[in-house]
């Protein structure tokens, strides 16, 4: 064999082939990646160390509905810090419910935020999630749900849809709404149409009503000047007064102006909610005149008493304003005053005293010259009939002399449209020149006008008084006061 072909036959003779070459590699690779897997698998059987490492804080699982409790939309009434209670409406189970909480319970408002119980205020809308076991609160945040619209006037409400009204936008309500005046619930008819609210609600259901800016009442005191005159808040006119008023108003500060007949008073005020301010005008009345309180005192009982021509009671202290007035005064049997009155004082006192009147000769027997019978005359001159102390100016005495007192025939001229009323006691007989006229009757007779001068006596049991009347024909009745217990 030559050279070469030993040299080929060596090397296939003397080394490995190519095959287990590529053999070798192969198993080689193979346990390369056993051995890798088994150290990975090794790895995850040990504890892993936490150096160097940050683990993050668990999210709060806002809104979550928790497997072991109850979720629910409630409104809050109350907080008690003391108690570490919350009382809540549930607007799902339409009912009150009073939970505890703790410190681990997780109380945040809409946004997540974490705040403390004695932040929340009744009318907040939560999402509470408590353990019915213990009733105790787990979750409680300010619903994120809620929509809010603050400081609305002119809501209006009606009961028959159960809806409410603010401007363009309307909410259902039900048995769940609660409406708040300050911290106190209130009905929803308590809110007028003038009260500032805020509203917050659910979807199209409005389940809080907060009055913000709510009313008081005003009335006014010494304002009976101002009744039928007008009323105005900040000039804008509110009313017409009347009496006894009682306006509501927004609270507030607020300028008030009262008018009527040329009185005006201008004042501020403040308008206080729920509670009625008294306006106060004493010093915007307008000022009466000075009135007097006079006092009469005039004799004979019974007299007739006239001021400016009107028959006046005086009895007790007739009240005149300040001024000058003519009085008259008049009984039968006396001569009549005439005079002019000056008021000028507060308790005046005015005297008048009436002459007995001149008798004329009757043919009487009894002697008595016309003198009053009882004793009764005052002995007062006929030029000066006032009293000490009057102020009575001017006054005359008319005479009162008959120009006849009968016909030519001899009978008594008479006149058939007046009388004659006598004034005495019960049951007292009037006698007229001796002739029986009739008895007293709840303190009055009366018969026919005789013209002339007369005798009267007035008879009760064994006691008489006699006088001397004038009657003139004057065309008016002829009236006659005289009572026994005087």
């Amino acid at each position: 064999m030559d050279a070469g072909n030993r040299k080929l036959n060596r090397s296939h003779a003397g080394g490995p082939s190519k095959g287990a070459v590529l053999f070798v590699m192969l198993l080689a690779a193979v346990m390369i990646l056993a051995i890798a897997a088994f150290r990975v698998a090794a790895d995850s059987g040990k504890p892993q160390s936490s150096y160097g490492k940050v683990t993050p804080a668990p999210t709060p699982s806002y809104g979550a509905v928790s497997r072991e409790g109850e979720r629910i939309t409630a409104i809050l009434e109350r907080v008690d810090a003391e108690t570490k209670t919350i009382q809540i409406y549930s607007v799902d189970e339409k009912e009150v419910l009073w939970l505890t909480y703790t410190s681990a319970t997780n109380i945040v408002d809409k946004y997540g935020k974490a705040i403390v119980a004695g932040q929340l205020s009744p009318g907040d809308i939560l999402t509470v999630e408590y353990e019915r076991e213990g009733n105790s609160a787990r979750f409680v945040a300010i619903s994120e749900e809620i929509w809010e619209h603050p400081y609305q006037t002119g809501l209006t409400v009606s009961d028959e849809r159960e809806m409410v009204t603010v401007g363009e936008r309307n909410f259902m309500y039900s048995d769940a709404l609660h409406v708040y005046n300050g911290t106190n619930e209130e009905e929803l008819s308590y809110i007028l149409g003038q009260d500032s609210v805020t509203l917050r609600g659910i979807g199209s259901e409005v389940y809080v009503i907060i009055v913000e800016r709510g009313h008081g009442y005003l009335s006014l005191k010494e304002g009976q000047d101002y009744v039928g005159g007008s009323i105005l808040v900040n000039n804008q006119y509110v009313t017409q007064i009347t009496k006894d008023m009682l306006l509501t108003l927004k609270e507030g500060k607020c300028e008030v102006t009262v008018e009527n007949d040329g009185l005006k008073a201008t004042l501020e005020t403040t308008i206080m909610r729920d509670q009625t301010t008294v306006l106060d005008l004493t010093e915007y009345v307008r000022v009466p005149d000075p009135v007097g309180q006079v006092t009469f005192r005039i004799q004979p009982a019974g007299a007739l008493l006239f001021i400016n021509d009107q028959n006046t009671y005086y009895g007790e202290p007739v009240e005149l304003d300040y001024g000058v007035y003519s009085i008259r005064v008049e009984s039968g049997g006396y001569v009549s005053y005439s005079g002019t009155l000056r008021v000028d004082s507060a308790a005046p006192e005015f005297a008048v005293s009436l002459p007995e009147a001149p008798v004329e000769d009757t043919g009487l027997s009894d002697g008595s010259g016309g003198s009053s019978m009882d004793g009764s005359g005052t002995g007062a001159d006929s030029n000066n009939p006032s009293g000490s102390g009057s102020s009575l100016i001017g006054g005359d005495s008319p005479d009162n002399s008959s120009e006849g007192t009968g016909n030519a025939d001899g009978s008594y001229r008479t006149d058939d449209e007046h009388y004659i009323i006598i004034y005495s006691d019960d049951e007292v007989e009037v006698y007229l020149d001796g002739d029986y006229m009739g008895v007293t009757e709840e303190g009055k007779a009366e018969f026919e006008k005789f013209i002339g001068t007369f005798e009267l006596e007035l008879v009760r049991g064994e006691e008489t008084k006699s006088y001397v009347i004038q009657v003139d024909d004057d065309g008016e009745d002829f009236i006659f006061r005289r009572y026994f217990e005087d």
